[in-house]
C-alpha cells in the first residue's frame, strides 16, 4: 500500500513514509520555521484523547501564525496538510509549490528502493511542472 502522485503525463509511486518525507522537504524549502513545525506533527500521531485534542489545537494555531508571518501560499499548506490517502491540488496552487521547489534537487530516494523507477525529488518537480505547463491538477491516492 502506498501513494501514487500524478499529473497529466507523469506519475511516481511512494510509500507513506516516502510521501511524508517528500512533504517534509517541501515544508523545509518553504522556510525554516514551517519546516521545523512540520516535523512536530509526527508527535501528534501518537497521542490520544484530550492530549491529542490540545496538541492539534495548538499545532493548528501555530500554522495560522506562521502562514501569516511568512505569507505562506495556500497551495503549500494545502499540499502539506491534505490527507496522505488522497488529495488534489489545482494548477494555480501547483504554481505556488513550483516556485518553492524549482531550484532544489537531492539524491534522496523517496519512492520504493530497489525499483528502477524509484522516485526522487526531481521526479516530483517534473510532475508539478507538468501540472503548471498543462494546466492540470496534481493528484495523489
Amino acid at each position: 500500500m502506498g501513494v501514487t502522485v500524478e499529473s497529466k503525463n507523469h506519475s511516481i509511486d511512494l510509500g507513506y513514509g516516502g510521501f511524508n518525507k517528500l512533504r517534509g522537504k517541501v515544508a523545509e524549502l518553504t522556510g525554516d520555521e514551517i519546516g521545523e513545525h512540520y516535523k512536530v506533527l509526527e508527535r501528534g500521531m501518537f497521542l490520544f484523547g484530550e492530549e491529542k485534542t490540545v496538541f492539534f489545537k495548538d499545532y493548528n494555531q501555530k500554522i495560522t501564525e506562521l502562514a501569516e508571518k511568512h505569507q505562506i501560499p495556500h497551495g503549500i499548506l494545502d499540499f502539506l496538510y491534505a490527507s496522505a490517502g488522497s488529495g488534489k491540488i489545482s494548477t494555480s496552487k501547483c504554481k505556488q509549490i513550483y516556485e518553492v521547489i524549482k531550484d532544489y534537487n537531492d539524491d534522496i530516494l523517496y519512492g520504493y528502493r530497489g525499483r528502477p523507477d524509484c522516485a526522487k525529488f526531481v521526479d516530483f518537480k517534473e510532475i508539478v511542472a507538468d501540472c503548471v505547463e498543462n494546466k492540470c491538477s496534481l493528484q495523489w491516492w
